[in-house]
């Protein structure tokens, strides 16, 4: 009878481990310990956003991930006028400026140093072309990414 105890625990305490050791293979690298040794310096698009809004987003303050982790500190802003497609009398598409949307080009860096092969942001991997949600302290912008370098 007390086999029997001994071998279920022993069975369980497997179990667990086992589930410990998935678990962890299938995680990512997550900050400096199994890191490639760079950071990345990204671009984000945020495209026809309030002109008040665009005017929260400034140099040097940092972005978060939706969990509210500081994961880029901001080191350009560009603002321009959003560009849109308009057509004349004769039906011609133009674009034109948008009466008061701004385009945001903003450039930031990472915190942390990236994964092998790509900057984890909360759920999402910073990769070019991707769509991402970014928050700063008081905002929260929808962007796409433009360009991403590894930087030491």
């Amino acid at each position: 009878m007390k086999n029997k105890w001994v071998v279920g625990v022993v069975l369980a305490l497997l179990i667990v481990g086992g589930v410990a050791v998935a678990y962890r293979l299938t995680r990512p690298a997550v900050g400096d310990g199994e890191a490639s040794g760079s950071r990345i310096r990204a671009t984000f698009l945020a495209y026809e956003i309030q002109p008040e809004t665009a005017a929260m987003i400034k140099t040097g303050t940092p972005l978060y991930d939706e969990t509210g982790k500081k994961c880029f500190m901001i080191t350009s802003v560009k603002m321009t006028a959003a560009r849109e497609a308009g057509a004349d009398a004769a039906g011609v598409l133009h674009t034109v400026e948008h009466p008061f949307l701004k385009d945001v080009v903003i450039t930031a860096e990472s915190v942390d140093r990236r994964v092998a092969w790509a900057y984890i942001y909360g759920r999402d991997k910073i990769l070019a072309g991707a769509n991402v949600a970014i928050y700063g302290d008081n905002w929260k912008v929808w962007t796409r990414i433009l360009t991403v370098e590894a930087i030491q």
